[in-house]
């Protein structure tokens, strides 16, 4: 049977009210109040989002305040990641879904496959990095910090380098994932947000990152925008998963 799906692109908002939005869809969908949901969003302003168990203490939130960067935690693991000149993808799913009783790893590569998809409708030639990739080249404290500096299976990359980056957490009775599709090289200025560290360290990362990360304007044959990626998103779910994926928007309850 084919599953109807929401898709909402909600435009850029700030750091908090795009969590907040993520976690409030999840207890709707668990709760059975609402469809699975694929969302697209965008942050205005930039932010930092921080896994839901890293602290606070490896940011430098002076600096952060100076420069206007939100700070927010997601309800999903992983680390920092500043959210700037990107399309952020967010799948929602309840226990019923015929994907939900995937492993996490096979959740990870069924949502990759279908970014792919819509990538690749772009004329961008991207493919799933299927290995974890070693950090080598700098000292492994020095990136336990950022969630560019590291890769799980079936994440979204070009020759070895990142492009997409992602974190899921099952609640009960339902499945959240979300993550980052670069468009631009804001993501590289983490670094300058990060605590404790000397300028020769925060070159040494930058490069590391610099190195292993690509972003859709590094690989595109014309300038692309929050608005090309968002046109062709649907489209790859679609082609992938076969389901129904009809315009929704967040209840009352939810907002």
């Amino acid at each position: 049977m084919t599953e109807t799906w929401y898709f909402w692109d909600s435009g850029f908002c700030d750091g908090e009210t795009n969590m907040a939005l993520d976690l409030a869809i999840t207890h709707s969908v668990a709760e059975g109040k609402a469809p699975p949901t694929l969302r697209i969003y965008g942050w205005n302003p930039a932010a930092i989002s921080l896994g839901y168990h890293q602290s606070r203490v490896d940011i430098d939130m002076e600096r952060c305040k100076k420069d206007a960067i939100d700070v927010v935690v997601r309800p999903t693991g992983g680390r920092a990641v500043l959210h700037a000149e990107e399309l952020t993808y967010s799948v929602v799913l309840p226990d019923t879904s015929e994907y939900y009783q995937k492993s996490i790893v096979k959740m990870y590569e069924t949502i990759s496959r279908c970014l792919v998809s819509a990538l690749q409708m772009l004329d961008i030639n991207v493919s799933l990095e299927r290995t974890a990739r070693a950090s080598a080249g700098t000292p492994r404290d020095e990136l336990t910090s950022m969630c560019y500096a590291s890769s799980i299976q079936y994440e979204i990359g070009f020759n070895g380098k990142k492009l997409v980056g992602s974190a899921q957490r099952r609640f009960d009775g339902a499945l959240l994932q979300h993550g980052s599709i670069l468009i631009g090289r804001k993501h590289l200025d983490i670094v300058d947000y990060l605590a404790g560290l000397t300028e020769e360290k925060r070159r040494t990362m930058k490069h590391y990152l610099h190195k292993h990360t690509v972003c859709l304007n590094d690989l595109a044959k014309k300038d692309i925008k929050y608005k090309d990626v968002a046109a062709v998103i649907r489209q790859g779910f679609k082609n992938q998963l076969g389901v129904n994926l009809i315009t929704g928007q967040p209840v009352k309850r939810e907002k």
